[in-house]
């Protein structure tokens, strides 16, 4: 079997393996987590929708609000008589009656002659209308309050949680990550999904198409916004794969085929022209009593027939599959059409050779201690390493001389993220271009971090999703670009043989040393012979320190002379 046809049957057998679709999952009503619908976000202040300028899209954009207090009391001298909720979803303001018992009480206390009955109940009750017209009055203004600032509390509510999905998307490091994506086609259907022992209903109700959306924070205004991610949209029909609908493959191939056909007009929301013959096609292919119904007020509800609606809705869900799904797709495509398979995946489908593999033997020059280099006999090499380095992170370099990886296994804090800034740098200095992905966006940025001042122009880093890595990369661009429009190849060309004559000039010293340092080391740990006995410098000093109280009567002042040198330097 060829090894074209071998590494098709690798991709069917991973996508084969990542399939673990359970069809009760795609049910709005029972998402748990961030969703929202047209109809939770529409009318609320600071919450705009379909902003475009040139250059940019943004579908939702949520102002930072702060929340307004309820309005003062006229009379600010019976604050703690009136109870007044900063909550304008809380209960109106009322009277404590505690308080106001005990401020009676104060009031009649302080009244110089005693009164009657009558009286008192008199004053009692003129201090408690005086009270109950104070309330009377404020009712209205605080209920005004309340409902203007419902709607704003939403918004407050609404930018915190996509603050906080923000910061979770960005510093995710976990093996399930999670995604934002804006549904469009809210469809529902009870499907028959049979398992295997019983076969039972699952209430479908999930949009059919899904764009990734991706969060970003205007620096001036704070404002959250929300932007299409520069990948195509999803057609979600894995709960249709998973109940075994017969016609799925074919209407999903059609369905992605006019969506290619339509690319000019991108899926938007706003825009139903760019979805709606989409969800159209799906409706009347998908199911013989299918239909799609436009101008939906809210999410249709599962039934025995195929219903398609316009309604849309934001959520986040842990990130799809489909992207290795399609990616995989592609390859099998690209494998078709009978292009090279480049060496990398054509080594997972080759055999092992039966003899041992060789190569030519590289040394890499510059570790202390070990002269001539790291100890080969091959081609001298420099090695361009900016921070502080081992014998191990040596080791890793000449290891991807010879092979096409090398995998790195270590504990946080172990210097996995130091050596990969080493061999990026050397990488960068022999030539070459280095591509860096991480599950996190955090341990890219601390990669970043340890790279040079002078280097890090010449990285581009693609975080904080599109918008954020379009921007960074043109930073870059613009920073190489004024670099180059600087440089005189004259000059550049004799500083570079200046640094060459240096490196040399350094590494003859750093030889220098080491001889010096390993002629030092083999005289102190070689025997000697002192009055007759053999014995190594470390004995000799183990027998000084014993025996100080013995000779401390010695008063001869030693010096650094030559003559003083102990024998283990003379020899």
């Amino acid at each position: 079997m060829s090894a074209r046809q071998l590494l098709s049957q690798l991709l069917d057998y991973v996508l084969e393996q990542d399939k673990d679709i359970d069809p009760r999952g795609f049910k709005l009503s029972t998402h748990k987590g961030f969703i929202k619908g047209k109809s939770d976000l529409q009318g609320l202040p600071g919450v705009d929708f379909d902003i475009k300028v040139e250059g940019d899209h943004t579908w939702l954009r949520i102002a930072r609000l702060e929340a307004q207090s309820p309005p003062v009391l006229s009379d600010d001298r019976w604050k703690d008589v009136i109870v007044v909720s900063d909550d304008p979803n809380g209960p109106a303001p009322r009277i404590d009656e505690a308080v106001l018992k005990q401020r009676l009480t104060q009031a009649l206390q302080s009244k110089p002659a005693p009164e009657s009955a009558t009286e008192r109940q008199a004053f009692e009750a003129q201090f408690r209308a005086t009270v109950q017209r104070l309330i009377a009055d404020y009712v209205p203004l605080w209920t005004a309050w309340a409902e203007g600032e419902k709607p704003r509390r939403k918004t407050i509510s609404l930018y915190g949680d996509l603050f906080a999905i923000k910061h979770q998307l960005e510093s995710e490091e976990t093996a399930k990550p999670h995604e934002l994506v804006w549904g469009i086609g809210v469809a529902a259907w009870k499907l028959s999904y049979e398992e295997r022992t019983s076969t039972s209903m699952v209430d479908f109700q999930y949009p059919l198409l899904t764009q990734a959306v991706e969060l970003a924070l205007d620096e001036k205004t704070l404002a959250i916004e929300l932007r299409p991610r520069a990948v195509d949209p999803q057609f979600e029909f894995d709960a249709f794969a998973a109940c075994v609908l017969p016609s799925t493959a074919d209407v999903e191939k059609a369905a992605r085929d006019a969506l290619t056909r339509s690319a000019d007009r991108p899926v938007n929301p706003f825009d139903p022209g760019s979805y709606e013959h989409l969800l159209k096609l799906i409706a009347g292919n998908l199911h013989n009593k299918g239909r799609f119904t436009p101008d939906a007020t809210a999410f249709p509800s599962p039934g025995d027939d195929l219903l398609i609606s316009d309604a849309w809705v934001i959520l986040a869900r842990p990130r799809s599959n489909n992207y290795l799904h399609e990616d995989i797709e592609r390859l099998k495509g690209r494998l078709g059409a009978g292009v090279e398979i480049p060496l990398g995946p054509l080594a997972l489908v080759t055999p092992p050779a039966d003899e041992a593999v060789g190569y030519e033997a590289v040394t890499f020059r510059g570790l202390s201690g070990i002269s001539g280099g790291t100890g080969g006999n091959g081609e001298v090499r420099e090695l361009f390493f900016p921070l502080p380095y081992n014998h191990e992170q040596v080791t890793i370099v000449e290891q991807l001389e010879r092979s096409n990886g090398v995998a790195v296994q270590g504990p946080p804090g172990t210097g996995k993220t130091h050596t990969i800034a080493n061999i990026v740098c050397h990488y960068l200095a022999t030539g070459r271009k280095v591509l860096v992905t991480a599950k996190g966006e955090q341990a890219l940025e601390v990669l970043q971090s340890k790279i040079p001042k002078e280097v890090q122009p010449l990285t581009v880093a693609l975080l904080s999703g599109d918008r954020e890595g379009m921007r960074q990369f043109q930073s870059s661009i613009e920073a190489i670009i004024h670099n180059v429009s600087q440089l005189n190849p004259e000059v550049v060309r004799e500083q570079i043989r200046i640094d060459h004559s240096a490196i040399e000039r350094a590494h003859v010293e750093l030889s220098t040393i080491d001889r010096r340092v390993d002629e030092i080391a083999h005289s102190q740990l070689s025997d000697m012979e002192v009055d007759g006995i053999e014995m190594r410098a470390q004995k000799m000093a183990e027998l000084v320190l014993a025996g100080a109280e013995k000779h401390a009567w010695f008063e001869d002042e030693l010096s650094l002379d030559p003559a003083h040198a102990p024998p283990a330097e003379r020899r």
